[in-house]
């Protein structure tokens, strides 16, 4: 049993290697480390946390739960929109919000994005980044259908 369990750790080891994958950054909405802002691995499309940096006042959306969620939704799109897919290619998200209470504003403006075919969600409140102006992240997984 263990020799078999061994060898097929050995052959989803060896098939994960080779597939190959390739890093995706979009202009306008530059990474703030040292991180793609996606990697694209066959069909799948990985998002880095996403968060509401305004790419035209190239500052943060204002302080509220619902201008944060809006402009990082936004911001999502347009890394999904740049590797030709949309927000209904979305599978699954992960959503990191600093403050706990804010779990009904972000489903109220999260509700606006995505419709018909939910992806699959994760929310964890209570993030503190060390920063007061990041009230939301957004991570996602999108497959090319």
């Amino acid at each position: 049993m263990k020799r078999i369990v061994a060898l097929i750790s050995v052959i989803l080891l060896s098939a994960c290697a080779q597939t190959p994958s390739s890093a995706v950054n979009v202009a306008q909405l530059p990474a703030l480390g040292p991180y793609s802002q996606a990697v694209r691995a066959e069909n799948f499309l990985f998002i880095s946390g996403i968060i509401a940096y305004d790419p035209v006042t190239r500052g943060f959306a204002a302080p509220d739960i619902d201008s944060q969620s809006r402009q990082a939704l936004e911001n999502l799109g347009s890394v999904l929109e740049a590797n030709g897919l949309s927000m209904s290619d979305v599978v699954k998200t992960t959503v990191f919000l600093k403050n706990p209470g804010d779990v009904a504003g972000m489903n109220a403006v999260y509700a606006q994005f995505f419709q018909a075919g939910l992806p699959a969600r994760t929310t964890v409140p209570g993030v503190n980044w060390g920063r007061d102006d990041i009230l939301i992240e957004i991570e996602a997984i999108a497959v090319h259908k």
